[in-house]
């Protein structure tokens, strides 16, 4: 077997992606529109009947296993997932075979396309489907590196569960472990799918082909990926400062021509990227499938036959230009409309962390000073039936001690010193850290944890203490549990109390609560609009990057809970002083390349 070469296959991925540059845009812009068109659509209303049928408004992470318990349920779900992962199937499976049969110099039409597709598919009606599903299973945690569907584009591993690991050493090796490793076998079943769907084979035989024929070439293939990921990188960089540079220039110059600079500015960007989305997909195919056929031998001379292709009618260009021309104006018209509405309330998760340790005295001075919204913190009740300001129900983490919070005293608590980040301090209680908050003056969001040992006046004794400090109404309060958060609500319906919800598919969970707190990876403008046609907030968390910060202002959140706050400050302060149409060109172009 021929070694894969890297600039070899980059070279020829660029050439037979350029040579047949206008069918490509063509046939893959269709293809993701109908995806986007037909099976998003049909997914949707699948999952809808299905909840629905089942007395479901939605599936989160409190109801999934509940829902999945019922036979009928799990019906569905596999019903749901088979259906999404043939639409990923007939996805893949085309952008694999057009550019197979390109670099083969074998004459083809869609038609035959799908006949392949759709023959190759009767290997999948027997036990080899396990093989088929295991592979598309281990594709989706790392979708974004090489060939990857429209359906799995939004699929990660959700950023809280990668925070809190990260949080440990233990957790830290875990997940870099797992990531690792995925990555890997990612590589070498890389041509599995080419090898089936170009042969006369299983898929458990692709699979085993794959992994022959791509060993001791993992460094070479990760080497293609990273060098791809890096140009289009820069290239998208490039690009940017080219829409965005005579915008500030004409604000400069003079500014009442800078909308409709802007205008045409944004609309070029528009064209480019399409037309730059829509070019990747087939340009990673090629590269995929280059390099199985260096590996297979099979590499044939390059041809300079274009597919033949009628030229565009007149009135082709005519309706390509009165579009837009049309797209101008409507975006120069929302650029100078367009105003950020400053709304969104920033909320400093477990405090400043910059200034101590998490959850501490110092974390809460430090988020005080620079002026945050609320400060996020955690309770958790003692032994002795007080409350102690800690998120872990085990001390481990940041104590080094192995006892758990439940079978301690108050006072055995508050004595323990905890470490994080170069920072020492101690646990405080409940009643001090309000204490405190009160005396610098900045209002708490306080999350009602619980530890499964909790006393039956767990949430009377909770309510004592903050009556006692007269914040029922300064103050926010929240929980994971669905039953706290309903019956504090039920008892002092003045208290603003909220849902947090790590997990929500569907509809936007229905619960008694003034607030949803919603994970990113779940949050959606469809849920957004639900929320406030029910009159609720709804609050995003863990915002991590500055990027993330501006993307949930931008589109006018309730709130964010950030690990970040003197970030988002800064970014808030950004947005509130700069309103240049130069800015909002900036962040128009950030929204079409998923920034």
């Amino acid at each position: 077997m021929n070694q894969i070469k890297v600039w070899q296959t980059l070279r020829a991925s660029l050439f037979y992606t350029r040579f047949n540059s206008w069918y490509y845009i063509k046939f893959v812009f269709v293809l993701q529109a109908l995806i986007l068109l037909l099976a998003f659509p049909f997914l949707a209303l699948f999952f809808h009947f299905m909840t629905t049928s089942l007395g479901y408004d939605s599936i989160t992470d409190q109801n999934i296993l509940e829902f999945l318990r019922n036979p009928l349920g799990l019906l569905f779900a596999v019903i749901f997932g088979l259906l999404a992962l043939f639409f990923i199937y007939i996805e893949l499976s085309v952008l694999i075979l057009i550019t197979y049969y390109h670099q083969q110099q074998i004459p083809f039409t869609i038609r035959m396309i799908l006949r392949k597709i759709l023959r190759q598919s009767k290997y999948l009606l027997s036990y080899q489907f396990i093989f088929f599903l295991l592979y598309f299973v281990l594709i989706v945690p790392i979708a974004g590196m090489g060939l990857h569907s429209e359906l799995t584009d939004g699929i990660y591993i959700p950023n809280f569960i990668v925070n809190e690991l990260l949080k440990s050493t233990s957790g830290a090796i875990l997940y870099f472990s797992f990531i690792a490793v995925v990555i890997y076998i990612n590589i070498r079943l890389l041509f599995s799918l080419a090898i089936f769907l170009t042969g006369e084979c299983t898929i458990f035989q692709a699979i085993k082909r794959s992994w022959v024929i791509t060993r001791w070439q993992t460094w070479r293939i990760v080497t293609n990926f990273v060098l791809m990921s890096f140009v289009a990188t820069a290239l998208i960089f490039i690009a940017f400062l080219i829409f965005l540079f005579p915008t500030i220039l004409a604000e400069q110059l003079w500014a009442p021509a800078a909308p409709v600079v802007a205008g045409i500015s944004l609309t070029l960007s528009q064209i480019f990227f399409i037309v730059a989305f829509t070019i990747v997909p087939i340009y990673i195919a090629h590269a995929v499938n280059f390099m199985f056929l260096t590996r297979e031998d099979k590499v044939i001379p390059r041809s300079q036959n274009r597919i033949v292709k009628k030229p565009p009618r007149k009135s082709f260009y005519v309706v390509i230009t009165a579009g837009i021309i049309a797209l101008i104006t409507i975006n120069g018209v929302y650029l100078t409309e367009v105003t950020y509405s400053d709304n969104t309330q920033i909320i400093a998760h477990r405090g400043l962390k910059s200034a101590g340790v998490e959850n501490s005295l110092e974390s809460l001075h430090g988020a005080a000073k620079i002026g945050v919204d609320f400060v996020e913190m955690d309770i958790l009740e003692t032994k002795d039936h007080q409350f102690v300001v800690f998120h872990d129900t085990n001390l481990r983490r940041l104590a080094g001690i192995n006892r758990n919070v439940r079978d301690m005293t108050l006072a055995e608590l508050e004595k323990v010193t905890i470490r994080q980040d170069g920072f020492t301090s101690t646990i405080p209680s409940l009643d001090t850290y309000i204490e405190h908050a009160k005396k610098w003056n900045v209002n708490l969001n306080i999350e009602i944890k619980t530890h499964g040992g909790e006393s039956k006046d767990f949430l009377a004794n909770f309510e004592k203490i903050v009556q006692k400090h007269g914040v029922e109404n300064n103050y926010i309060y929240q929980s994971l549990n669905r039953n706290i958060v309903e019956t504090v609500k039920k008892r002092y319906p003045a208290m603003r109390v909220g849902f947090i919800v790590p997990l929500n598919f569907g509809n936007l969970v229905n619960v008694d609560a003034d607030f949803i707190v919603i994970e990113e990876f779940s949050f959606s403008s469809s849920m957004q609009r639900q929320a406030h046609e029910r009159n609720i907030d709804l609050l995003v968390w863990t915002i991590t990057t500055p990027e993330a910060a501006r993307k949930y202002m931008l589109a006018d959140v309730d709130g964010i809970i950030t690990e970040i706050p003197e970030e988002a400050m800064k970014v808030q302060n950004d947005l509130r002083n700069d309103q240049a149409v130069s800015t909002k060109l900036s962040d128009a172009i950030d929204l079409l390349t998923g920034n």
